[in-house]
């Protein structure tokens, strides 16, 4: 295996060519110094494997994650029940008392957090000379996949790049000098326990995850009383038994992911060895690093520890894949499995000169002062780039943080919220031509339904799937801690439910509706039965709040629990329509589908309060954060289809609740406004929104929770990627919509964007669009069809109807 490997390896570096990065185009994001801190970093992955790059010439940290390193082990169920006291909190409600009905629910309803995304690991590559560098640059090409650092060091050009690779399940880092004076030091190291081993000229980097990470201390579940859920600090008395946030296997019954890491190279000229626990170049011209990373995870059933997958072997089969590939075809592989992809879409606005010369950070710095439509351009590209290099078939889906993370105890755990984070990640998925991403998202809604039945049937005593809002790896299915208006929220299961038909109304696979009707049967027979008859007859979830939102009962007492809440409503009303509609494409459960047809028609409306807004809650009550970062009540405009200008009441409603709202607040909630503004044709306060999200964030500077970006044009404050997946979703929403079973061209365009084109963004029903714009006017669109089929294509005021043959494409003079 060593010389097979060692063999393989020279191939690499013998063949190994640079591509030439055109620093200054506009799918280049680069910087004269490197990133002061990790939220900083350039990141690259292949979908499971991830990695922040900072750029360091010194001492480089190269910080990379595995998509399936999580602390904890599949979850225990919770034993809460709610039809105990389901009754009398319906009573409650029905009288009025809803700070009651919370505070019940408070106690007995609460669950517990779900375990946290786990930093994998740190390859550090510590250079010999420390002199100092000039015409320095460190870059990410978007065209390829690809981040580099250049500088000159005693007169000497130096340079390296790195890839993650899909074919070959690696990341590449290719050092290269002009003259053979690369000497450094590489390790690998990680924040848990671990050891370095050194087998057959290679370095592997062994631990184990933490069996129990607790971002929770000891106070705060003693003061939401749940001692009883939590029997890793807490004896049956409830008496504290140790307090430590993250409790590792050897003090919790040897639990916890086992991972592994392999660190192999090769070189031209000087030498490269081992010693110490570290990789040694001495005088290299160049030196190639192949990164592979795998863990014990077997599914969110198995226990990693005692049921886990050898990691062990999964690196010996992931460098298998390349044994008989030259080097150059392994980077070819990467750029053409990676373009294969990112090609599909171009987007061009005219950016000013002056602007594209600078760079990133400093464009990005000055965009208050002058729009700079190049850099809209790249943060539109930045939220595809990030969903191919975060979201692969095969792997996990994109969490709070994509693909990327450094902490133990990250934000919020790293997790899966799915009252709007999750979701969001996955907007720009089709409509900017990269379907094939969003199958990890099915993934995990397959897992979820599977493991929502049992959820339904004790916690609920309902039959179908269900599931609440913060899950992870193990697909926890009960309500999180904190405080009921954000822990308690069960429409999980049917949003994510949407997802399953917008995928299929985009490319209309059949095959894929019939594999996933059962998950959205099971969805809709849950809520079926949870709904119940209120005074008027109608049909309202009985118990439900509105994603981390509150309001004010007469008596100025805060609560937030209500009868059927316009969310609930909304995405149930979506639920049953796309089940239905599956339930007849499939010719298949006639009864079933007439219980939802009748209870979707008698489910209670929209309601529009004394102000003109659309009601949040079942009532008029008053708003105690008027400007709340959470805007579910409109889920019907956006990413819902219910609210348009065919129901003209209601959708001035939304205009006015959403004009309420503002558009200045938290990153991801600027993101959902832009696509918000635009369902309501509303192109300045859509463009508004976006430029509000274009800010820059030094990640050293503490301020205010008004969102905007680092750097590198993460989503910051902190950082959480759903705001970069948002805002690409919301400019494709400003240029094209297809949500009313027509083809909506330019329907929010910006009256600043006066030219421009796109290429190769997505309509439903198979169809794909081109268009160019000159003078803020639609000049040709060209717009092809998978399927024969006839579409409404609308501009402004103009509607053309066109017929299609299967594969014709048509061009369209404005």
């Amino acid at each position: 295996m060593f010389k097979i490997r060692n063999r393989i390896a020279s191939l690499f570096i013998a063949s190994f060519c640079f591509i030439h990065s055109q620093a200054h185009n506009e799918l280049t994001l680069w910087y004269k110094s490197p990133a002061k801190e990790w939220e900083e970093a350039l990141p690259v992955g292949n979908g499971r494997l991830g990695a922040m790059i900072l750029g360091d010439t010194q001492k480089e940290r190269i910080q990379f994650n595995e998509n399936t390193l999580y602390s904890g082990e599949p979850e225990t169920p919770k034993k809460i029940d709610v039809t105990a006291n389901l009754d009398h909190i319906k009573r409650l409600l029905k009288e009025g008392k809803n700070g009651e009905a919370g505070a019940i629910m408070q106690k007995e309803w609460i669950g517990r957090l779900n375990e946290a995304y786990q930093p994998f690991g740190d390859l550090y590559i510590d250079f010999d000379s420390k002199d100092p560098v000039t015409d320095y640059k460190h870059s990410l090409d978007m065209e390829h996949a690809i981040v580099t650092t250049s500088y000159k060091q005693n007169g000497v050009s130096i340079r390296r790049e790195v890839f993650a690779s899909y074919p070959a399940q690696a990341i590449i880092v290719h050092l290269k000098a002009s003259k053979p004076v690369l000497n450094f030091k590489a390790s690998l190291a990680s924040l848990h326990p671990s050891k370095i081993d050194a087998e057959e000229n290679q370095l592997f980097l062994k631990g184990q995850a933490p069996a129990h990470a607790q971002r929770r201390d000891i106070e705060h579940m003693q003061r939401f009383g749940t001692q009883r859920l939590h029997p890793e600090y807490f004896d049956s008395e409830g008496n504290v038994i140790q307090n430590k946030h993250v409790i590792y296997g050897d003090e919790m019954d040897g639990k916890g992911t086992f991972f592994e890491a392999s660190l192999t190279s090769a070189h031209k000229e000087g030498k490269l060895e081992i010693i110490d626990g570290q990789l040694v170049a001495t005088n290299c011209q160049e030196v190639t690093l192949m990164l592979y990373a795998a863990t014990s995870y077997n599914g969110p059933h198995k226990s990693p520890s005692k049921e886990g997958k050898d990691p062990h072997q999964q690196i010996l089969n992931d460098q298998k894949k390349i044994e008989k590939q030259s080097a150059q075809v392994i980077k070819q592989n990467h750029i053409a499995d990676y373009q294969s992809l990112f090609n599909r879409v171009q987007f061009t606005l005219p950016a000013d000169k002056n602007q594209q010369s600078l760079p990133t950070d400093e464009r990005l710095k000055l965009f208050k002062e002058k729009e700079d439509q190049g850099l809209i351009t790249q943060l539109f590209q930045f939220g595809r780039y990030l969903m191919i290099a975060g979201s692969r078939p095969g792997g996990q889906p994109l969490n709070l943080q994509g693909l990327w993370n450094d902490k133990v105890l990250p934000p919020w755990n790293s997790g899966y919220t799915l009252n709007i984070n999750l979701e969001m990640n996955y907007w720009p998925a089709e409509v900017t031509n990269l379907s094939e991403c969003h199958q990890p998202l099915f993934t995990l809604i397959e897992e979820i339904a599977d493991r929502g039945k049992g959820l339904a049937h004790d916690m609920y005593g309902l039959d179908g799937w269900a599931i609440h809002h913060n899950i992870s790896i193990w697909r926890e299915t009960y309500p999180s801690d904190g405080f009921v208006y954000w822990f308690y929220w069960n429409m999980s299961g049917p949003w994510l439910c949407n997802h399953i038909w917008e995928h299929y109304l985009f490319t209309k696979d059949v095959d894929f509706l019939k594999k996933y009707y059962p998950i959205l049967k099971g969805a809709s027979v849950f809520c079926a039965e949870w709904l119940i008859e209120n005074r008027d007859g109608k049909f309202v979830t009985p118990v439900s709040t509105s994603p981390e939102n509150a309001f004010l009962l007469p008596d100025g007492t805060p609560a937030s629990v209500c009868e059927g809440s316009t969310m609930d409503q909304a995405i149930i009303r979506s639920l049953f329509s796309n089940t239905i509609q599956a339930s007849e494409i499939l010719q298949t459960d006639h009864t079933f589908r007439k219980e939802l047809t009748d209870k979707r028609d008698k489910l209670q409306g929209y309601q529009i309060g004394s102000k003109g807004e659309l009601l949040e809650w079942d009532k008029e009550y008053e708003e105690s954060e008027p400007q709340h970062r959470h805007v579910s009540h409109l889920f019907g405009l956006y990413p819902g289809s219910d609210i348009t200008n065919d129901t003209p009441d209601v959708f001035k409603a939304a205009r006015q609740s959403l004009h309420t709202r503002g558009n200045k607040t938290t990153g991801w909630s600027m993101a959902w406004k832009i696509a918000l503004w635009s369902r309501l044709y509303d192109s300045d306060n859509a463009n508004e929104a976006l430029t509000n999200l274009i800010n820059f964030v030094d990640p050293n500077v503490k301020a205010e929770n008004r969102g905007g970006l680092y750097r590198n044009l993460l989503n910051a404050l902190p950082f959480q990627i759903d705001g970069n997946f948002g805002a690409t979703a919301g400019i494709a929403e400003m240029l094209l919509q297809s949500h009313q079973g027509n083809i909506h061209l330019l329907p929010a365009l910006p009256t600043t964007w006066k030219e421009g084109k796109i290429n190769g963004l997505k309509a439903r029903g198979g169809f794909t669009i081109a268009m160019e714009w000159k003078k803020g006017k639609i000049h040709t669109a060209h717009i092809s069809s998978t399927y024969e089929q006839t579409v409404d294509i609308v501009y402004k005021n103009e509607s053309k109807e066109l017929h299609f043959k299967a594969g014709e494409k048509k061009t369209i003079l404005f």
